[in-house]
């Protein structure tokens, strides 16, 4: 949903920024796995000019810097994102969720759900 300045509320299901926190903290090795795929969104979202910190409304201070909303735009725009995420999204799943546990997962639905509490709370009038 666009507001005057063009800018989209996001929403989701699961916090992947507290996800990925847990992974770091976990396995010291998962920065060598995450990060160059990370820097690979970047350069993609610069090349197609996607600038999601600007274009995404977070009324939530936890979520600032999370990628979701640049893969949620690179999924819309690139067609060569759509084809790696395909590719190589279906391994990084399965790898993230046997590092995770449970109860990692629980936290991580029960964060978004909050955000999402906070993102209705600030569109109603």
């Amino acid at each position: 949903m666009s507001n005057h300045n063009g800018q989209v509320s996001g929403s989701c299901r699961s916090c992947t920024l507290m996800l990925m926190y847990r992974c770091y903290k976990k396995h010291w090795w998962f920065h060598l796995i995450r990060d160059p795929l990370v820097a690979g969104m970047y350069l993609m979202a610069f090349i197609h000019g996607i600038h999601a910190k600007k274009d995404y409304i977070c009324h939530d201070e936890r979520c600032q810097g999370c990628i979701r909303f640049m893969k949620t735009a690179l999924l819309e725009r690139s067609a060569l994102f759509r084809f790696l995420h395909q590719l190589i999204g279906p391994q990084f799943r399965r790898l993230v969720g046997n590092m995770m546990q449970e109860q990692d997962m629980k936290d991580a639905k029960q964060r978004a759900a909050e955000f999402m509490q906070k993102q209705q709370a600030h569109k109603a009038p």
